[in-house]
């Protein structure tokens, strides 16, 4: 009788031509079994004994592993740190023991080990080293993998290690410094009302009479009041609504109304900030959603719209370039030169059939390479007292077109492409067979707008609302360039010397944000907007009405060319001594680059590379389990990773500040709190970009893999992470950009050991020094530039392929 033969399993594979599946010698299941025991439930009771044993676990200053005792050596003075060593010994014993036999006593050795380790690090209110972290995390993985075992996480071993290593990462670093902000509004030793009064009733935070001028603000906002509740009144009885309706109607149209001419009339930081991110989010909303339909719909050549103004910017360039004494007799040559260059790329564009759509792809790029607060210090070159349009072209000597004006404006060039970068993907999804339909009853192009796509956009017109709203209110970078009085700015310039104060100017922050997201929900309400059912739509979409569309154009138009300004200016102002005063032409603020800034500029690309791969792993972990795991606490993790993204930045950075000042997690003044706050702050956008594309795959593709006997973090890493490769690539490069031009939640976390770019050219206007700080933003934007373009050739590159199943 011949031998046996065992059949050969299948094996998972992925390569360029897609997913494939081949035979390949796999261990018998009980060999694997104890092999999975080997490695899983011992390396972590050994990485715990090794650090219990040789590493520190208390710090005496911000630096880690700068000398300390080893828990080992505090066993004398300390006995309840008998507790984790014991729990770590008998772990690495129950390891040898049967699944069954061992995961009871495990978990239980493992959580006792776990929670008083966890409780000598916080409550012994000292920073903790990393020989005290790495042993809790140790018992933290061993705690995961036995409630695995035991079955009360319906999960593998890694799920539910990693479910309980999220969840304690966002407890730390994004509930707690959100808990110490409300803590330090509301009392830091009891409950107390006395940091809000100091500041709710300070003139600095809002007034409404204003004593210096003659009319009352406090009448008018009282007779606006009245206007509405008689509006909202009238309003109710002539659509014939029942009492309680009328009546709720009424309050709510006199407070609306009451509120706003209270803001509108009022003076102070809460009402400029209100006003302005309403402002902003209105203005870059209306933009946005503008450009959204005439890159999707509008089918026009661009290059005859921009003749006149191309060859007008050419000459204005010519004129800038002449302005200096070394090219002051060659003034008509370089006006001449300009004006035909603007005519020749007009022309260019012409021929090429150039539509606004493909201009736009270039302009949605722009608020990802360029850091808000640029854009406000480039507005100085253009709108300032010896600025191009208010000195050169309009003739005015004045800084009436800074402050909160430009502001806005700044914040509006900053947050439009945010906001297209919602909506267009929501124009581009609308199925035209409803537009095809309503056009075959005989509806017209305004009526179609009005009655089909308006509403379907509804969504997203929430969406970007909400978005610029939260980043306006948080902004901080350019109401400090620009001047004016804000929360942002108020937070900033009390945090040092009233950090109660400052928590007080978070919470209510925190609370605008709150209610602009409950607004958006009241407006989008419980309405579905579903147009996209699986079956395919063939219906065309319907061109924009002629006159809107060539409004759109010049608009658009405008547009161009005022960002074109706007960066032009800062390419320039880099190369003349002094912007307005002296435009001779000089190298000097590009050498001053290598004396101190080059050091912060590479100091700033090592901090953004570090935090880049955390982001990263955690994006596709969280992903995973929220898409593909159900678990207790789902909900818990899904909030928690996305309210470090909702909550203004510079709450977040506050939080900061209070909860990592001193104590276990003592760590402001290190690189590390700059790497921890963008890896919490960026993370949300990676979750975001995994979830959606893990959506997009079938999860029969990891069923095969789970039958084959991997497990999940096999499948994770040999079957979805190939197949969301560029969603991932085009997360990390996100994440990169996003360190390198953040500003608000890191500008309280600074300090002269670690600065970053953007602080560095915030310091720099603040001395005066503006043809270096135009220098080192140039540098920024142009190298933020090429690394978006090698992501996009890269990513380009790997989608290119289609993946398929092959047998």
């Amino acid at each position: 009788m011949g031998r046996q033969r065992h059949p050969r399993p299948y094996h998972l594979a992925l390569d360029q031509g897609g997913l494939s599946i081949t035979t390949a010698v796999i261990p018998p299941v009980s060999e694997r079994n104890r092999a999975g025991v080997q490695i899983a439930l011992l390396l972590w009771p050994l990485l715990g004994l090794l650090a219990f044993c040789v590493l520190p676990w208390a710090r005496e200053g911000r630096a880690f592993l700068a000398g300390g005792p080893s828990g080992l050596a505090l066993l004398g003075t300390l006995p309840v740190l008998w507790v984790p060593l014991i729990a770590l010994v008998a772990t690495l014993a129950l390891s040898f023991l049967g699944r069954a036999t061992r995961a009871p006593p495990t978990l239980a050795a493992a959580l006792a080990g776990f929670l008083v380790t966890a409780f000598f690090i916080v409550f012994r209110n000292e920073p903790a080293d990393l020989g005290a972290l790495i042993t809790a995390l140790a018992l933290l993985s061993v705690t995961g993998m036995a409630l695995s075992d035991t079955g009360i996480i319906k999960a593998d071993r890694f799920i539910a290690s990693s479910t309980l290593w999220v969840g304690l990462f966002l407890i730390l670093f994004v509930m707690f410094p959100l808990y110490r902000v409300l803590r330090g509004a509301f009392g830091e030793t009891g409950f107390s009302l006395e940091a809000f009064r100091s500041v709710l009733t300070s003139p600095a935070f809002f007034v409404l009479e204003n004593e210096t001028t003659a009319r009352s603000e406090a009448t008018l906002a009282l007779i606006a009041t009245i206007i509405g509740a008689v509006a909202g009144l009238g309003l109710s009885l002539w659509r014939k609504r029942p009492v309680w309706v009328i009546l709720r109607n009424t309050l709510l149209a006199a407070l609306g109304v009451g509120i706003f001419a209270a803001l509108y009339f009022g003076f102070g930081a809460l009402r400029n900030s209100v006003l302005l991110a309403i402002s902003v989010a209105t203005a870059a909303t209306a933009l946005a959603l503008a450009f959204a339909l005439l890159g999707t719909r509008s089918r026009v050549p661009f290059g005859p719209y921009l003749f006149v103004p191309l060859a007008l910017a050419g000459y204005a360039i010519g004129s800038l370039a002449a302005s200096t004494p070394q090219t002051a007799g060659l003034g008509i040559v370089f006006k001449a030169i300009g004006v035909l260059a603007g005519v020749g790329l007009a022309w260019w564009l012409t021929r090429r059939r150039i539509t606004a759509g493909k201009l736009l792809g270039v302009f949605s790029l722009l608020p990802i390479i360029t850091p808000p607060f640029v854009i406000g210090f480039a507005l100085i070159f253009l709108l300032g007292r010896q600025g191009l349009i208010t000195s050169g072209i309009l003739g005015l000597d004045t800084d009436a077109l800074l402050g909160t004006l430009g502001v806005g404006i700044a914040q509006t060039l900053a947050y439009t492409p945010i906001a297209y970068l919602v909506l267009v993907g929501v124009v581009k999804s609308l199925n035209g067979t409803l537009e095809e339909a309503a056009v075959t009853l005989g509806a017209s192009r305004w009526h179609v707008l009005k009655t089909v796509i308006w509403p379907l956009v509804r969504p997203g017109l929430a969406n970007a609302f909400l978005l610029t709203i939260i980043e306006s209110l948080a902004d901080f970078g350019n109401p400090f360039v620009m001047g004016g009085s804000f929360l942002a700015t108020q937070v900033y310039f009390s945090v040092e010397f009233n950090p109660a104060e400052a928590s007080v100017y978070g919470t209510v922050l925190l609370a605008l944000s709150v209610s602009a997201f409950l607004a958006q929900q009241a407006w989008v309400g419980r309405t579905s907007f579903t147009t996209i059912t699986g079956k395919p739509a063939a219906g065309m979409v319907t061109p924009l009405p002629a006159v809107l569309e060539r409004v759109l154009l010049f608009v658009f138009m405008i547009w161009v060319l005022f960002v074109g300004a706007v960066y032009g200016s800062m390419f320039f102002g880099a190369l003349v001594k002094l912007w307005g005063f002296d435009n001779t032409f000089t190298f000097e603020h590009i050498r001053n680059l290598s004396v101190g800034s080059l050091g912060v500029f590479f100091n700033t690309l090592k901090i953004a590379a570090i935090s880049s791969l955390p982001v990263l792993i955690l994006s596709v972990v969280i992903a995973y389990l929220i898409t593909r795991q159900k678990f207790f606490g789902r909900g818990f993790i899904e909030l928690g990773s996305l309210l470090s993204f909702a909550v203004p930045g510079t709450v977040i950075g506050i939080g900061y500040i209070l909860a990592l000042n001193s104590g276990f997690a003592y760590m402001t003044g290190t690189m590390l709190i700059l790497i921890v706050a963008f890896i919490f702050r960026n993370m949300p956008v990676g979750i975001r970009s995994a979830v959606a594309n893990l959506r997009q795959i079938d999860p029969a593709l990891e069923e095969a893999s789970t039958t084959l006997r991997a497990g999940s973090l096999t499948t994770l890493w040999r079957v979805v992470m190939p197949l969301i490769r560029p969603a991932l690539i085009s997360a990390l490069i996100f994440a990169f950009v996003r360190a390198m031009t953040a500003i608000s939640q890191i500008i309280f976390l600074i300090s002269p050991d670690h600065k970053v770019v953007t602080s560095e050219v915030l310091s720099m206007v603040e001395r005066g020094q503006l043809g270096d700080a135009a220098a080192l933003s140039a540098l920024l934007v142009f190298t933020l530039a090429v690394v978006i373009a090698l992501m996009t050739w890269g990513v380009g590159r790997m989608g290119g392929s289609k993946a398929g199943v092959s047998v």
